[in-house]
This record gives structure tokens, sequence and C-alpha cells, in this order.
């Protein structure tokens, strides 16, 4: 097993003091974390636990199991042993923090049976969100997150390079996508993927060949698929991939818990100009974001310049998916596949430097196959820098 990466002490504690200065500002005087994302974020690790940040002091870092894991990992000086969540509130009390009237929790992610228990455990506290706050704060990056995400691109550059090699017709997609897997967990892929939200359960991604390309899902996404079993109709298929038409990859790598989403289209034999032609437009939308895409720009006013070239393309029915489409050109990364920001349609949310982006113009038309490219990037003082070096053209394999 690989050496477990440890986050840097002054790291956490720079992103603990942010957190604290934005309970200043909206009143609140501390707040829970028990979200498995959140947690990582603050502590640099992921146990069953309960996250006290006060609006000022040291954070009291409760742990059910496994203690013995969460010492060697978080650089956090107060790791306390609990039983239960019912002795969190004397152990906030017992440290000193005692006039607490008003606390913050993740109530987007929060479930409900949760969320009762502490109105009952802390009667009369307010009980407040403070997940925006928390959102607004993962989605700008440090150096020390963009260079993980840098190594995550890397492993993904080097094993979209490899398909060619083990891509061949008759196999089938699942098989394609087993080789793939097994060459990304080789490389340190972590093999979880966070996704926030409810229902939003999610695999590596997609690997789609031909019609499968077109068949929608449950996910919102641009791309679907028709998956194995109707359990989760997503994804991957069965399906036994055939000459001369599109295989396109959309899969997210992840270590040490942070993403990069990338997708790339290959074809064994050659790609018909329909298709080929759906492709260059893609790639011309993202260029095109990549001009516009600086800081202080409106992420709904690039997705309209997207939707514009795709509209004097004559492509627009077939943009960011087919039959269920979304009105999305791109979404952040990190430590969640689904994070702040979204360029989206009359979204008016500013690109700020440090926020990490995946864009992905994709067309999808149904019967035929799916086209288009992914990339991630961060925003620089000067734009957009991508992470990924792996070529952008239809990979053709003879």
């Amino acid at each position: 097993m690989s050496e477990m990466k440890i986050v840097p002490k002054e790291e956490l504690s720079r992103r603990i003091a942010e957190f604290q200065a934005k309970l200043v500002e909206e009143g609140i005087d501390g707040a829970l974390i028990m979200h498995s994302t959140d947690l990582v974020y603050y502590t640099g690790v992921f146990q069953n636990s309960f996250l006290y940040i006060p609006v000022d002091g040291a954070p009291l870092f409760m742990v059910r199991r496994s203690m013995e894991r969460t010492t060697t990992l978080t650089p956090l000086s107060k790791v306390i042993p609990v039983k239960s969540i019912k002795q969190v509130p004397g152990i906030i009390k017992d440290n000193g923090y005692e006039s607490v009237e008003t606390l913050g929790v993740e109530m987007d992610v929060l479930p409900a049976s949760i969320f009762f228990n502490l109105q009952k455990l802390f009667p009369g506290v307010n009980l407040v969100d403070c997940s925006g706050i928390i959102k607004k704060q993962r989605a700008v990056k440090s150096s020390f997150e963009i260079k993980q995400i840098q190594h995550v691109s890397d492993m993904m550059d080097k094993v979209f390079a490899s398909v060619p090699d083990f891509l061949r017709p008759g196999m089938t997609e699942v098989e394609l996508a087993g080789q793939l897997e097994a060459r990304l967990r080789k490389e340190g892929h972590q093999g979880l993927v966070r996704v926030r939200g409810f229902n939003q359960d999610f695999h590596y991604g997609c690997l789609l060949s031909g019609p499968n390309g077109g068949v929608p899902s449950f996910f919102d996404g641009p791309l679907g698929g028709p998956g194995i079993y109707s359990a989760f109709p997503f994804g991957t298929g069965d399906r036994v991939i055939r000459e001369n038409e599109p295989v396109l990859i959309d899969y997210v790598g992840v270590k040490n818990g942070y993403s990069v989403d990338m997708t790339r289209l290959y074809v064994i034999g050659v790609l018909d100009d329909k298709l080929a032609a759906a492709h260059k437009t893609a790639l011309d939308i993202q260029q095109a974001v990549v001009d516009a895409a600086k800081p202080g720009a409106l992420g709904s006013d690039i997705y309209e310049k997207a939707y514009g070239i795709a509209c004097n393309s004559g492509l627009e029915e077939w943009f960011m998916g087919c039959i269920d489409q979304v009105s999305f050109i791109a979404h952040g990364v990190g430590l969640e596949l689904n994070e702040l920001p979204v360029l989206a349609r009359g979204l008016k949310m500013q690109l700020e430097e440090g926020m990490v982006i995946a864009l992905e113009p994709k067309f999808v038309f149904p019967g035929e196959g799916a086209v288009g490219v992914e990339n991630t990037f961060v925003v620089t003082a000067k734009g957009l820098k991508r992470f990924s070096s792996y070529p952008d053209e239809v990979v053709n394999i003879k």
C-alpha cells in the first residue's frame, strides 16, 4: 500500500481560519461538520466523527472510530474519543464553548433524522445552514490543492494514452472499462468519486460506444448510458464495440481526495464525417470558453457564448444531450465532482482566481453516439490554465 498523504497543518489551519471569519460575518457561533467531504477538507481525514469549529478558538475533532487512524492522519490538536453523538453537546460545553446560540450545520446533505436529533440535543439553539459558506470556500483552491489536482491529471493523461494499446473491435464496453479501471487503480486511483447530493450515486464515469452514447439516464449530465442493470442504469453497458463508431470515454480520476474530469474520443477505423465535424465544433467551443473565462467573467455569459457556437453550427438540438439536455458547459471539481462554480444558463456566478472547472462541450446523437471533449482547468489571473497535456483530437486506432 502506498504511503498515506497527510494534509499539512498550515493548510488546515488556513482553511479553518477562513471558515471562522465567515462564521463571524454570518453571526454564527460555531458549526458542527459531519459530512465526509467537509470533514476531509477541514481535518485531512474521513472517519466516523464530528467536527465542531467554533467562531473563535481551536476546533474539536470528536471521533467514534477509528481513533487510532485519526490521530496518525490529522494534524489537529484536539482529537477526542466519543461513543455517540449524544456526547457532542457536553464536550463542546466542557471545552469552554458554552454560549452557542446559533449552530451551523450542512443542511444540503444532512439527513432529516440527524437534523431532528440535533434539535433535541441542542435545545434552544438556532440551527442554520452553513453549507453555502463551505461550498463557496472550497470553490477556490489553494496552491496545495492545485498541486494535488495536477498529480491526478498526470495519471489520467498516462492512462488515457494507453487506451489504443487494448481497445479492439469485438470487446464489450464493460470489458474495455475493466482494462481501463485496472490501470487507473494501479496508478493510484482511490476508487471513490464523491458527488454531493441526494441519490447522486456515481462510478468512475461513462465509457460508451456507438448508439449507447445516446442513451439517457437519471444523472444530471450530458451523457447517460444504459449501465448493466436496472438497479443502476447509468454508464458503461455490455454492448460489443465495433469499427468506425465513436467510443467516448468520460472518466473521473481521483487521488488523495482530489478529482479530475476528462473525456476523449476514440474510433477503431474512421469516424463518420457528421460526428467528426461535431467533435471539431466541440473543440471550437472549448477554445472560445478558454478565451472568455477570466476572473470576473459570469458563468451565464460564458454558457451563452458556447451555446451560440452550437447554434451557429446547426447543432443546438444535440448540444449537451439530446433527450434530456443540460444547460451548463462546465462545473467545478475538487474533493467532489459537482463543486462550484457552475457555468450555466441564468447562473450569474463570477469566476475567481483559484477556481477549478471541468469544461465539457459535448454533442449527443440518438442512435449514433456521442462526441466531445472534457478538460480540467484552473482559473488564473490571466485566464484558464489547463492541467492535461493529452491531445483533444479524435484518436484513430488502426
